[in-house]
């Protein structure tokens, strides 16, 4: 028989990625027992998001971590688009307005331990590393949930009164509940995540670039100020992360400006699926799924955990005033519906875009068929979204769209929708303090019209 042994908390969170630890601060805050439940031994410091956008800066200010993420982080507020080897695009980000800069990159391992530092640092949540959720349910009352540990040792249960589920796109939490995850995942390619140092803005590179092709196309971006960059790029699907390494040359030469240049320093790699899918319903019961265990979507353009991080504010602070009678748990569903459709319409198609117009989807000779229509396209779920976004004129509209950017007035008004991913500020404002609200209005940009 296993050996359990009890652990009540008013909350546990599944995952102790930056979601997961957000949503654990904003309870703790509020007085509330949090236990962070993660299965890995520590952090993950696999290379994973970097890129993060104004609106989920006003989630870090008001969140109180943001000065110490600045100290951290990169200010990305130059993005170039290049083809062929010549940029044609260059766009100064404005978003930020005055509050904020354009944008920030900051590696994902980096910004999880900077929120678990002042999580532990206030004191009353604990974080577990090294549990594996095997078992969930729930009644009325609290929930269940049963962990192995790494090693053969006995299993744990522990109890709470609500959880949630941050624990990514394999969400345990997810699958335990019974909750489809639906969608599309891209079945032709798999995408890759490297870290290296190289001269980049030697050869004319900004903070932020796109390098547009059907096949060697990459997102490149600077993470910190000791030279080290992020590459991001498509391979064909299947292969492993040591296959990946001993044709890496062939990838970077076609991205890599001046290539061979001094050489490049290889510091991490990882190999991923990209995925277009989203979880039939954020609630269930006394359980919650945020960030990609909730949504996941392709990284081009930067929505992926930025989305999450705005999945996990709202979500601790609505929690927090329920647990505290502050506020009807009716606010739980309001929460769970307004980000599952904000995902559905917005985030999801803004990356599919981004992902077709790096790649030159419907007019590039497209080698490995990824925006082509076929048995595989169709098998998949991909039809509509490749009859809607990828039609043969879309080179025109591509064109116009570099000449469009330098317009900086029209560019700052396309840019601003992404503030559209956010809770409009005003949405629990009835049950909060007064002065909070006033501070999460300030935080939005100046002529902003609120959320539509």
């Amino acid at each position: 028989m296993d050996s359990l042994k009890e652990n009540h908390f008013g909350v546990i969170i599944v995952g102790a990625g930056p979601v997961g630890l957000l949503t654990a601060i904003n309870l703790s805050r509020a007085g509330i027992p949090v236990c962070v439940l993660e299965r890995g031994p520590g952090i993950d410091q696999s290379p994973r998001a970097t890129s993060y956008q104004p609106c989920v800066m006003a989630e870090m200010a008001e969140t109180r971590i943001l000065e110490d993420v600045k100290k951290k982080a990169m200010v990305n507020n130059i993005l170039s688009f290049w083809k062929g080897g010549e940029r044609v695009a260059y766009v100064e980000k404005l978003e930020g307005g005055e509050v904020f800069p354009a944008g920030l990159n900051c590696g994902q391992p980096v910004l999880a331990g900077i929120i678990l530092e002042h999580l532990l640092g206030m004191g009353g949540a604990k974080v577990l590393f090294g549990q594996k959720v095997e078992e969930l349910k729930q009644s009325e009352e609290r929930v269940t949930v049963v962990c192995s540990p790494l090693d053969d040792g006995p299993r744990t249960t522990y109890t709470c009164d609500w959880l949630v589920g941050a624990d990514g796109a394999g969400s345990s939490v997810r699958k335990l509940l019974g909750i489809e995850f639906e969608g599309f995942s891209w079945p032709k390619e798999d995408f890759v995540a490297t870290n290296l140092r190289y001269p980049f803005m030697k050869y004319g590179f900004t903070t932020a670039n796109f390098v547009m092709d059907d096949v060697n196309w990459a997102v490149v971006t600077v993470i910190d100020d000791t030279g080290l960059w992020r590459c991001a790029f498509g391979v064909r699907a299947g292969l492993t992360n040591d296959q990946i390494r001993a044709e890496l040359d062939e990838h970077y030469k076609h991205i890599l400006p001046g290539w061979p240049g001094e050489g490049y320093e290889l510091v991490q790699l990882n190999r991923y699926k990209p995925h277009q899918r989203c979880a039939t319903q954020f609630r269930k019961g006394r359980c919650f799924l945020a960030g990609d265990a909730a949504h996941s979507n392709n990284p081009i353009g930067g929505l992926g955990l930025t989305t999450g991080l705005l999945d996990a504010g709202p979500l601790g602070r609505a929690l927090a005033a329920v647990i505290n009678g502050k506020a009807p748990e009716s606010i739980l569903d309001i929460w769970a519906e307004s980000r599952r459709h904000t995902w559905k319409t917005f985030t999801n198609e803004f990356s599919i875009e981004n992902k077709r117009m790096i790649q030159l989807g419907g007019y590039s000779p497209d080698p490995l068929g990824i925006w082509k229509l076929d048995d595989v396209s169709k098998e998949h779920g991909i039809d509509p979204w490749v009859e809607k976004l990828a039609p043969p004129d879309k080179k025109e509209a591509d064109l116009a769209m570099y000449k469009a950017l330098e317009d900086k007035e029209a560019q700052l008004k396309t840019r601003m929708r992404q503030w559209n991913i956010t809770m409009d500020p005003l949405w629990m404002a009835q049950y909060e303090d007064p002065e909070v609200v006033k501070l999460r209005l300030s935080l939005r940009p100046a002529g902003w019209k609120g959320n539509v």
